[in-house]
């Protein structure tokens, strides 16, 4: 389930191994440039599909693991798969990978789903600790240190004029992935984050359970069942809760709940708290049990990543 990396192996850990004189020559389009507040020369350029850069402060390794071991990111790499990359990686290049400190991960996977991927998004709400993003063929959740991602993949690939894998014709294909961007060891409550550490089951496992907690801390968005039904209305406050939601309905969620960040953005309200009081009556009201129910598409996606965990080790 990993897909990119960011590694970097200091200078100290590596000197013996020449490896400022030998690791340029491995390289495919190779540049050299030289930056003036560092006052370095850097080697940069692709090595198995992975992108270096080398310096007198050490290697810096970037890109797709998935892709530079099983050649296209289409595919799943699992927990054996990984540590299998990391050795082959070590191996090629006569220098410690498994100890390289991990800067950066991106753990994901693809899911075939009934509908297109941009059917899904407006039924994913807002998430605490993070920033709801909508691009067209897109959702993003972000914070400082972390990424939730929603997207197409196959039409990731075709943007990319990528051949796509023949099992996926006539199927929506939606890729969920979890970004660890930035602090990797404070945020896994670690000294240090290695390479060899990734493939670890222990370390495996609990990557896997934050990947389908992030997915669960999601606020989803219900269907309003109908419009108004007189049978459900046995009190003003029924009847009051039924225009709302027939209302909210006409809108749609999204639509409703950037309408509470543009009364935000103009500072409406006398007291901050009032915005999100209001964001939490309306998600309360619009999960009455008796008014509205769960899509049937969240119903799909959440059992297709809660069985993540079953099949991953």
């Amino acid at each position: 389930m990993y897909d990119t990396l960011f590694l970097w192996l200091p200078a100290e850990w590596i000197n013996e191994s020449g490896y400022l004189d030998r690791v340029p020559t491995l390289l495919s389009n190779i540049k050299q440039t030289y930056n003036s507040t560092t006052e370095q020369i850097y080697f940069t350029g692709g090595y198995e599909g992975l992108n270096l850069s080398v310096s007198t402060s050490g290697i810096s390794i970037k890109g797709s693991i998935c892709k530079s071991y099983l050649k296209d990111n289409f595919k799943t790499l699992t927990r054996q798969d990984t540590e299998r990359a990391f050795e082959s990686l070590q191996d090629k290049m006569s220098l410690p990978i498994l100890n390289a400190k991990v800067r950066r991960i991106d753990f994901s996977q693809s899911y075939s789903v009934s509908q297109l991927p941009e059917s899904y998004y407006p039924l994913l709400g807002d998430c605490k600790g993070y920033q709801r993003l909508k691009q067209p063929k897109s959702l993003y959740y972000q914070n400082g240190s972390k990424t939730l991602l929603f997207y197409n993949k196959i039409e990731e690939g075709k943007s990319k004029k990528l051949a796509i894998p023949s099992i996926w014709t006539d199927k929506h294909i939606l890729r969920y992935e979890l970004r660890y961007t930035k602090r990797i060891s404070r945020q896994f409550k670690m000294e240090v984050v290695k390479a060899s550490d990734l493939y670890q089951e222990s370390f495996y496992m609990d990557l896997v359970d934050r990947y389908i907690i992030e997915y669960q801390n999601i606020y989803k968005n219900n269907q309003i069942i109908d419009n108004m039904n007189l049978n459900r209305i046995n009190t003003p406050k029924d009847f009051i809760y039924q225009m709302a939601l027939i209302k909210i309905k006409e809108l749609g969620m999204e639509a409703t709940f950037e309408s509470v960040e543009q009364l935000k953005a103009k500072d409406q309200f006398k007291h901050k708290e009032y915005y999100s009081r209001l964001k939490a009556d309306i998600k309360r009201l619009c999960k009455n049990d008796k008014l509205t129910q769960q899509n049937p598409l969240i119903t799909e996606l959440d059992k297709k990543i809660n069985q993540v965990k079953c099949y991953c080790r």
